[in-house]
């Protein structure tokens, strides 16, 4: 398991500012300009983190090399909010971040959907071979079995669910505030739904592609249309909240929350940036009246998850701890393969040869008894090689060397002394 590593950035090492700096563009490309950094790749990028799974990597010099140029920030700036694992311990981060426990919200649903969808791109790509495809499998077998056998998921776990926390703090009551959502998918409805259960019904949706709105508002008897209704509906939101990544520009600039503002008297905004790259420029916090969260601010509305589901959590580490094992028995039992077929070829062949030899000398021997002898001295081969290849499979490489020097001579060798 040596030859696993992760490098990488998230919430808990890097500011939003990074990140989104690193998550910005085609995914795909991203892990195609990758490949070449080790012998497979899986990248995994989501709201929180932008994490380089490897296995056999060349130099990771290279990896910081390639983030700082895709970041267009110093290398040293990236190292310093980078962190990198090796071995069990890389894989063993893999397994909590698929199972949300290293999640900004602890026990949030979206994060195996989205490993899940990382190591698929990776498959398309061919980046993933045999190595990373055991890792990936084995992380989403056990954080399925986190979900379905513990609580750490219940009640309000996803960032969407935080940003409506954040906001009931704000305006206590919310069932007179009006909502403008910037975006339709999965976490613009995890947003919407979770409002609504704090009493919001008064929607209004807005995404590039106005029919995606238009499904998303049919869902919460809202408007929608498309984002050049922005300026229009802006002065009229008591809260806006983006699910929308920007794409190159902010979607909310400050000239156009000014004049929202001026617009509103006075009233406040609540401003709930859960996109990554941000979607609403942070310049916005000069202005009077705007309240703006971002990522970043739901660490600290968050900060509490893990306490609440401390008894749940220590559990989940026990999961994954039996999880790693496993991994990396059956890591090791793989890469002892074609020692263990060596070894048992050299006793195997030994035994042909010992037979051959009995059966000239002991000619007298019936058919019957031939067949005991045989059955006798590959039964006795059997019984000796146990131990050999228990030993094997629980081997490191330097071990399984000198085992296969041990037990298994060069070709036309015996084991005679």
């Amino acid at each position: 398991m040596n030859r696993y590593a992760v490098i990488g950035l998230s919430h808990k090492s890097a500011p939003t500012s990074l990140r989104e700096r690193l998550q910005a563009g085609e995914l795909a490309s991203a892990l195609e300009s990758a490949r070449g950094l080790a012998e497979e790749v899986v990248l995994v990028s989501t709201c929180n983190r932008f994490e380089l799974y490897l296995h056999d990597l060349r130099d990771e010099n290279a990896v910081y090399d390639w983030m700082a140029a895709r970041a267009r920030m110093d290398r040293d700036h990236i190292i310093d909010h980078s962190f990198v694992r090796y071995g069990r311990n890389a894989c063993k981060h893999l397994f909590f971040v698929s199972s949300s426990l290293d999640s900004l919200v602890v026990g949030e649903t979206q994060i195996r959907g989205q490993v899940k969808e990382s190591y698929r791109l990776a498959q398309e790509s061919g980046s993933v071979g045999a190595y990373l495809h055991r890792l990936f499998q084995s992380a989403l077998r056990v954080s399925k079995e986190i979900s379905e056998t513990t609580g750490v998921g219940r009640g309000s776990v996803s960032v969407a669910g935080a940003a409506a926390d954040l906001a009931e703090r704000i305006f206590g009551e919310l069932h007179q505030n009006r909502v403008l959502v910037l975006g339709a998918g999965e976490t613009a409805e995890l947003l919407v739904t979770h409002l609504q259960g704090r009493g919001v019904d008064r929607f209004v949706i807005l995404n590039r592609t106005p029919a995606r709105a238009a499904e998303l508002a049919a869902r919460c008897d809202g408007e929608s249309g498309g984002l050049e209704r922005l300026v229009a509906e802006l002065p009229h939101a008591d809260i806006v909240a983006t699910a929308a990544a920007a794409d190159g520009k902010p979607l909310l600039d400050v000239k156009t929350m000014r004049k929202a503002i001026r617009s509103r008297r006075g009233r406040p905004v609540v401003a709930l940036d859960i996109a990554v790259p941000r979607a609403i420029d942070p310049r916005v916090d000069q202005i009077d009246n705007v309240y703006r969260y971002d990522m970043d601010a739901l660490a600290a509305v968050t900060k509490d998850a893990l306490r609440h589901r401390r008894s749940e959590f220590l559990r989940c580490c026990s999961m994954i701890d039996s999880a790693s094992l496993r991994l990396d028995a059956g890591a090791r039992a793989g890469e002892a393969g074609p020692t263990i077929v060596a070894v048992e070829e050299a006793y195997r062949a030994t035994a042909r040869q010992t037979i051959a030899e009995l059966e000239r000398k002991l000619e007298s021997l019936t058919g019957e008894e031939r067949e005991v002898m045989r059955r006798s001295i590959n039964r006795l081969i059997s019984r000796l090689l146990h131990l050999p290849k228990r030993a094997l499979r629980n081997s490191n490489e330097e071990e399984r060397e000198m085992m296969r020097r041990v037990f298994a001579p060069p070709s036309g060798e015996d084991l005679e002394p």
